[in-house]
């Protein structure tokens, strides 16, 4: 569940961004250049925050899957056991 807030906060971190240089640009030299700069901040520590935090609960590094290492499992027929004598 964690993983998915995360998802969540870096999800609108970057929607922050992209919408208040989007509204800056669209609005040329009328627009409130403070409260752009403003938004574009909150969504970039969003972001920031968001990919420390999943770096420091998942640690990616830790899970990987092996691929000279086989799963096993789930192949239904294929057993010594269930081999039809």
């Amino acid at each position: 569940m964690e993983e998915v807030a995360l998802a969540f906060l870096v999800g609108v971190g970057f929607t922050l961004m992209v919408l208040a240089g989007a509204a800056g640009a669209a609005q040329g030299d009328a627009a409130n250049n403070t409260m752009y700069a403003v938004l574009f901040w909150i969504g970039a520590f969003a972001l920031g925050a968001g990919i420390v935090l999943w770096i420091v609960i998942v640690r990616p590094w830790t899970q990987f899957d092996d691929i000279n290492v086989p799963k096993g499992g789930g192949h239904h027929g294929h057993d010594e056991e269930s081999a039809v004598h």
